[in-house]
């Protein structure tokens, strides 16, 4: 007996030991940072193999965890005990138990758990039970078939906020594909030729003290990979942006309502804004001591946009980017990343086809950050919409300086290096609309007759003869993200002084056809950024085409539409695939679903339990026939629920929130327990069991009631004695 009980005291200990947490690992592709948990929430039986010894099955084992590309961990499974007459082969559900935990970056690898059951025996040797395993690769409850017994776990998955830096990755666009700004003239501004705009007339003449860049747009995350490259060695800067050179970034609609949705108002947002750029936007109030650092503000973004990996919604989310160049990280708005102030600052804000709220607010709040700066109108260009009224008609802001096209952008970054050298700040930031495309900038392509032939891609080819465009299925997939884009196929064609002399009576005899489709020209737009020097280089000649046309393997061809004898020799340099100006996305439903309290789920309880009351074992209903209870719930955040129980013939005839007047009765328990037995398959048997286990306690108020729940307490015992008895004389 002595034994047994040091036994038992072994047991005890080991279930008040928490597993302890692996240690982290974290591995690219990127955010968000995940706590990974698997825990044992039950056994079940599918025979009676109870020893006899205390009316129960006592089962004990062991388990393995094995974690793609981390670690394996081997533990034991302590004592579990499994009331056969409660249960008969359902569910036992237990205290949660931590098996396992580990740190890595999302998505999840890939969980083998296997696990082996005993049914301990003082005297003879543990039965077995058996042994099973599973692959587990999302979150979710699995039941494990292991023999006579099964095992209910749970792989659980959490956000972990505070190792959000270490799965905080830049993506490199790759080279076949490019990101665009799109303008209310119609032509895109590609992320090559910004870069090459910027270390034109910036980097390379003028010097500068530091650069911010804020790309909020869809696909701005692929605005950063040129600029970064082109600028890498020539001074401090931090590049942003809201989401993946391959994801669209989101918004809230124009009919955005705060007061029919809490959960989004409760996170500031009292008009449309887009997700991210509001959050950047007030990390950029911020100033004195209090202004942070760009990769301060690049993080803290990403922790708290809404729509992003750490945000309310769960899927469909924006993964925002950051990286710098030189000390870009410790940059802050008006200082150098030494932290004294830079001799004056400039800020060039772009909206160009802003057609929504959103678009102007998102501006609105980018210019008054800056303003408490110390930013004057003079050194802030404003360019949006078309200059002059919004989308209601109003006139635009006052400081909108001009329209939001190409050329006005061009023009800004021309007049802003006028301004700029080694001592200066410029804040380069962009709202609305983005575009992805598919893309080659080393063609090379020689027309050199009138005949219709293949242009394949040269430098972003597969395979060294492939003469077909191949696209994605993101990009395929962001076709029809915006109803209102227009996905185009474009040429650039080297402006050699014959095709500048000949210009549009060329460019209008130069067909195109997409997959046997014959494409009209839309226009021809001079590129003069498409190298380091401010000459006119190529025309992009523009070709929209139907998303229908489009499909994953693409054959482009050229052909010549005018007379032959007027046919003029010409080189393509350049072929784009675009899809088209894609809006930022808003949720169809933006208040998520609401997750009904631990109360409510409890008070849906109440007419099981009054179904069931008559089958009742004979105890309960001296407990809890006629009283006034107080339950009070320890809940897993550290705080207490309390419930106010009245009962009449041992049914609940009263549930409410709060403690109750005049009890005669107290109960206490866990949020784990109350959890688990609304959640079972039986809850009544489960509720039962738990009482009967000591996981419920209670007590009476007042000596005679303190003295008639002993009294059932000592009854409770019989009730387990006798059961015994029965398990062990039949």
């Amino acid at each position: 007996m002595m034994v047994r009980r040091g036994l038992l005291l072994t047991i005890l200990v080991g279930l008040m030991m928490v597993a302890p947490l692996a240690g982290a690992h974290f591995d690219p592709p990127g955010p968000p940072a995940i706590q990974v948990s698997v825990y044992l929430l039950g056994v079940a039986l599918t025979e009676d193999m109870d020893d006899g010894w205390n009316g129960y099955a006592d089962i004990v084992g062991s388990y393995k965890v094995e974690h793609k590309g981390h670690e394996s961990k081997d533990g034991k499974i302590t004592m579990i005990y499994y009331d056969w007459d409660t249960l008969k082969g359902k569910m036992g559900y237990i205290p949660k138990r931590l098996l396992y935990s580990h740190k890595e970056c999302s998505p999840m690898n890939e969980i083998t758990l296997e696990v082996s059951l005993e049914e301990y025996n003082t005297v003879f040797a543990n039965g077995e039970i058996g042994s099973g395993s599973m692959k587990i690769t999302k979150p979710g409850k699995y039941i494990i078939n292991s023999g006579k017994g099964k095992v209910l776990i749970e792989v659980k998955v959490t956000p972990a906020v505070l190792d959000s830096e270490n799965c905080s990755y830049f993506y490199d666009q790759p080279e076949s594909y490019a990101s665009s700004i799109v303008t209310s003239s119609g032509g895109y501004v590609y992320d090559w030729e910004l870069a090459n705009m910027i270390r034109m007339w910036i980097a390379n003449r003028t010097g500068y003290a530091n650069m911010v860049f804020i790309f909020n747009q869809c696909f701005g995350g692929g605005m950063i990979d040129d600029l970064k490259e082109k600028l890498k060695g020539t001074g401090d800067a931090a590049f942003l942006g809201a989401s993946r050179h391959d994801e669209p970034s989101w918004g809230l609609k124009d009919g955005y309502d705060p007061n029919t949705s809490p959960k989004i108002k409760g996170k500031g947002f009292e008009k449309p804004e887009g997700f991210y750029p509001k959050e950047v936007g007030e990390e950029l109030e911020k100033t004195g001591k209090d202004a942070p650092t760009m990769k301060e503000i690049a993080r803290k973004a990403e922790r708290e946009d809404i729509k992003g990996p750490y945000g309310l919604w769960k899927k469909d989310i924006e993964r925002p980017q950051y990286t710098s160049i030189g000390r870009g990280d410790d940059v802050k708005i008006g200082k150098r990343a030494d932290g004294t102030d830079v001799k004056s600052k400039h800020a060039i804000l772009f909206a160009g086809d802003a057609d929504s709220k959103r678009h102007w607010n998102n501006l609105d709040r980018a210019y008054k950050a800056l303003k408490k700066h110390g930013f004057t109108d003079a050194n802030i260009i404003v360019l949006a919409g078309n200059g002059k009224t919004m989308p209601n008609g109003a006139n635009v802001p006052g400081y909108v300086d001009g329209p939001g096209t190409k050329k006005a952008l061009y023009e800004a970054i021309v007049n802003v290096s006028k301004k700029m050298n080694k001592d200066e700040q410029l804040i380069f930031w962009v709202s609305d609309h983005g575009n992805r495309e598919r893309i080659d900038l080393a063609v090379l392509k020689e027309i050199l007759d009138p005949v219709k032939m293949p242009i394949p891609p040269r430098k972003t080819a597969k395979k060294p003869e492939q003469v077909s465009w191949d696209l994605d299925d993101k990009f395929l997939k962001a076709m029809a993200l915006d109803p209102n884009n227009q996905p185009y196929v474009s040429i650039l064609v080297e402006a050699t002084p014959e095709v500048i002399e000949y210009g549009e009576s060329l460019f209008k005899n130069i067909t195109l056809y997409v997959n046997g489709e014959r494409l009209e020209l839309a226009f021809a737009e001079p590129i003069i950024a498409y190298d380091d020097e401010p000459d006119l280089d190529a025309f992009e000649l523009v070709y929209p085409t139907d998303e229908a046309v489009l499909r994953g393997e693409n054959l482009i061809e050229v052909g010549w539409g005018g007379n032959p004898e007027e046919f003029m020799k010409y080189r393509i340099v350049g072929l784009i695939i675009s899809t088209g100006g894609i809006n930022e996305l808003t949720p169809e439903v933006i208040e998520l679903p609401y997750e009904k309290t631990l109360f409510e789920l409890l008070k849906e309880y109440v007419p099981i339990y009054n179904e069931n009351a008559d089958t009742l074992p004979g105890f309960i209903k001296r407990i809890a026939g006629n009283e006034r209870i107080d339950l009070e719930i320890a809940l897993e955040n550290g705080s207490l629920l309390n419930i106010g129980v009245v009962t009449e013939g041992g049914r609940i005839v009263e549930f409410s929130k709060g403690k109750i007047t005049e009890p005669t009765m107290r109960a206490w328990t866990s949020e784990d327990v109350a959890r688990r037995v609304i959640s079972s398959e039986d809850p009544v048997s489960t509720g039962v069991n738990a009482l009967k286990m000591g996981e419920i306690r209670y007590s009476g108020v007042g000596f005679r009631r303190t003295l008639g729940v002993f009294a059932v307490k000592v009854v409770i015992k019989v009730y387990r004695v006798v059961e015994i008895i029965g398990d062990l004389f039949g």
